[in-house]
């Protein structure tokens, strides 16, 4: 009989029992979402009317995630992930059950979406904080870049399928059969939840919610190597999403002749790029110098994003723009996973949701930067190169200082 290699196992562990379980959910379940912010967003705009309240909207959906992401790192830890991923995925399709109910009695109106939007948004910070902690718990140490690698690209094709899909389905069918299709994928994702057998963390005893945040705060601020994380992860999400992606349809207008075609060829080779990237990172499968590489990945992304700023042709901001989506997705990839690793099971969830929250928090404030500027006339091009300088000068910094991260 022809042994299995430990390279062998490692290749082909996660195509089967527990992940496999996980990553099928996890298709439904983001597809069903993007989906719903798709619908969501149309509702307003189109059925309602109402194009000048769908940032409220979008504030509602987003700003309840945010604030409650280390809750739900807290309670990911004290109870079972699956657990918490099967309550976070069922509270939001007795939502949809509701809304359908709403819509078919007359009864949806802004200020009722409004509500859902909140429950929505709060919903989605206990699954995502559960959804990452549990992968280490199924999979071994030496699979979790492959199995993050396959969970990104899951993620990415729905965002880039699930609005197609969602258009599709306002094409066809009313707003209320809308709600109940979305439900029922949801329902399809519950069920398979049931098939993770995950062994209950065992605590020595009961403690509030408050302490146990305070004991994850705590485990960060000890750790040089997650502060040197979440130091970086603010310094790129400030200077780096903010100006790119403003930029995007800035220049798709201004230089571009304002034709929807270039500002979507732009938007699909960022989203391409970042597909890309997790699938050449779960193929490769690194487990050396990763701390390094993720270093040189940023440094490769200001660069990038110097290179963008400048005059160029279409089709060589759409090849930067596909590079730069590479590295974003790589970088995360590479980080989250070496956080996993080096982080206690019992605490993970706290780690990933601090971190989680800490860099999206500051996505908006990225966002207001760009906009105070771009309104006292500032040019994008001029904001991009200043932010790909940072974005290098802050690289070579963690490469020349930052050796938790360096050498991991």
């Amino acid at each position: 009989m022809i042994p299995i290699t430990k390279e062998a196992k490692v290749r082909t562990g996660i195509w089967k029992g527990k992940f496999i379980y996980l990553w099928v959910a996890s298709i439904f379940s983001s597809l069903s979402i993007s989906m719903y912010l798709t619908i969501e967003q149309w509702y307003v705009v189109n059925y309602l009317n109402l194009k000048s309240s769908l940032g409220i909207i979008l504030m509602a959906t987003t700003i309840p995630r945010v604030l409650l992401m280390v809750i739900g790192g807290v309670v990911s830890d004290k109870y079972r992930r699956s657990k918490v991923i099967f309550f976070s995925l069922l509270t939001r399709c007795f939502m949809l059950l509701l809304m359908a109910l709403f819509y078919t009695n007359n009864l949806l109106s802004l200020s009722v979406l409004f509500i859902f939007a909140l429950l929505f948004g709060a919903s989605d910070a206990f699954f995502w904080s559960a959804r990452d902690s549990i992968v280490p718990g199924i999979v071994h140490k030496e699979q979790l870049v492959r199995a993050n690698s396959v969970i990104q690209t899951t993620n990415q094709l729905s965002v880039m399928f699930g609005p197609v899909l969602g258009a599709t389905l306002l094409s066809l069918f009313s707003y209320s059969t809308i709600f109940l299709i979305i439900a029922f994928t949801l329902l399809i994702s519950i069920i398979l939840l049931q098939f993770i057998k995950e062994k209950k963390t065992l605590r020595p005893k009961k403690t509030s919610i408050l302490r146990d945040l305070a004991e994850g705060i705590n485990y960060v601020k000890d750790s040089s190597f997650l502060l040197t994380v979440m130091v970086t992860f603010i310094i790129v999400n400030l200077f780096f999403i903010g100006p790119l992606m403003l930029s995007i349809p800035i220049l798709a207008e201004d230089r571009f002749k304002g034709n929807a075609f270039y500002l979507s060829i732009f938007q699909s080779s960022f989203a391409s790029g970042m597909l890309l990237g997790a699938i050449v990172m779960g193929w490769l499968n690194i487990k050396r110098n990763r701390g390094k590489l993720a270093i040189s990945f940023i440094f490769l992304e200001g660069l990038l994003l110097m290179i963008f700023s400048q005059g160029i042709n279409l089709w060589l901001a759409a090849a930067i723009l596909l590079a730069i989506g590479c590295c974003v997705s790589s970088i995360n990839i590479l980080i989250v996973s070496l956080i996993q690793e080096k982080t206690p099971s019992t605490i993970v969830g706290r780690v990933m949701s601090v971190n989680t929250m800490v860099s999206m928090g500051l996505i908006p404030v990225s966002y207001g930067l760009v906009s105070t500027l771009l309104s006292i006339n500032v040019d994008i091009k001029f904001i991009l190169l200043c932010a790909g300088i940072v974005i290098v000068l802050f690289s070579v910094l963690l490469l020349l200082k930052a050796s938790d991260l360096k050498n991991t």
